[in-house]
């Protein structure tokens, strides 16, 4: 067996987010040969900066990869293999929503109960305003 690179190069690096960016999971790229170990890998993103950048990036570009995917294995579902369809789809969706958050995330529904009407927000203006001249009276320009 050969010995896996531990050192950090920028081929290196560049290889392991080309992977990555066309939808390959961390363990995937690195059980090819000549790849470094996962942890090495991880101790690259720890230690470097522009690779961290450069990673995050992919990462992006992974999980677009493994939503269309998802989207591919949803459609191609039928009755007889339904249910190993939906898992796939499901850990998909649990997976990308951690490594691109802002876009397939969960957002939260807006809580209806904590906004007040608009004339609320007037009223609550005013009495902000009222609070502030008692604080602070206007200052007035003198006459000469």
């Amino acid at each position: 067996m050969s010995e896996r690179p531990v050192r950090f190069s920028e081929s290196l690096a560049a290889e392991v987010c080309r992977r990555t960016a066309e939808g390959k999971l961390l363990h995937e790229v690195c059980r090819a040969r000549r790849m470094p170990h996962p942890e090495t890998v991880r101790q690259w993103l720890r230690e470097n900066s522009a690779f961290r950048s450069r990673y995050a990036l992919a990462r992006d570009s992974l999980a677009d990869a493994l939503a269309e995917d998802a989207i591919r294995v949803a459609r191609e579902a039928t009755s007889a293999n339904a249910t190993a369809r939906r898992l796939y789809v499901d850990a998909i969706k649990w997976y990308t929503a951690r490594i691109a958050p802002k876009r397939y995330g969960e957002r939260p529904a807006p809580d209806a109960t904590a906004r007040g009407t608009v004339g609320d927000a007037i009223e609550k203006g005013r009495e902000r305003v009222k609070r502030l001249r008692e604080v602070e009276p206007p200052v007035r320009p003198s006459s000469s």
